[in-house]
């Protein structure tokens, strides 16, 4: 990471060209780090075209750091059990929109490269002055990080941070749909939240937009959803 920028977006939900326009806004560069907070997928009317640019920033030589989101666990857990009330659930949390976008029935029909980068996606990363992680961390716990921590690091809406716990790091996190004057308002806490709820925009005023901080200058990047929901 050393000698450019470390940026973060929120979640994404298939959104991919108003993903491709906030990079663009950014004005993204090689020597930049470019971290990921979760839920690719599911709402958004373009899963299939968002992991296709992500896969292909990687492999362009960008340095992408993806972690998984709620929604990229709901649909591994579907495929994992195979029971078809897990596969409901996922649906009813916006799969549908997934399966419209690769025009297939099941997750399963998806491709192999798609699932493989999802299976892949780590829950966290830690670096030296902050956490990725996409919804939170228990820190009831006497190790947040710790498997007994996973749901909290997928489904955490609590807004606790704890510098002291995580050697004076701060927490970066999406999952949670906040207006813009409430995401402000947490960039100098101990956690960042940069969930403006693209895919909620027509339904909830003062939503819609994808977000992306510039960790280093505290600069936020706002975006109007451009894609056809």
């Amino acid at each position: 990471m050393a000698g450019g920028r470390q940026i973060v977006v929120g979640d994404i939900h298939g959104c991919s060209r108003t993903f491709e326009a906030l990079l663009a806004r950014v004005d993204l560069q090689r020597d930049d780090t470019l971290f990921l907070l979760g839920d690719y997928i599911d709402r958004g009317s373009s899963t299939r075209g968002l992991i296709e640019s992500i896969v292909r920033m990687k492999r362009d030589g960008f340095d992408v750091r993806p972690i998984r989101g709620n929604h990229e666990e709901m649909l591994l857990g579907a495929l994992e059990t195979g029971l078809a009330d897990d596969l409901i659930d996922w649906m009813e949390q916006g799969g549908h929109a997934t399966l419209r976008s690769y025009g297939v029935r099941h997750p399963s029909e998806m491709p192999e490269q798609h699932l493989h980068f999802l299976r892949r996606l780590p829950l966290f990363i830690i670096t030296d002055r902050f956490v990725f992680v996409h919804a939170g961390l228990d820190f009831s716990l006497p190790d947040p990080f710790s498997e007994a921590g996973t749901t909290a690091m997928l489904w955490d809406r609590s807004g606790k941070g704890d510098q002291r716990r995580l050697g004076g790091r701060r927490i970066v996190t999406g999952h949670t749909p906040l207006s813009l004057d409430e995401i402000r308002s947490t960039l100098n806490s101990d956690k960042i939240r940069l969930d403006n709820g693209c895919v909620l925009g027509a339904r909830y005023p003062g939503l819609g937009n994808l977000l992306a901080l510039d960790l280093d200058s505290g600069e936020l990047f706002v975006q109007r959803n451009v894609d056809r929901l």
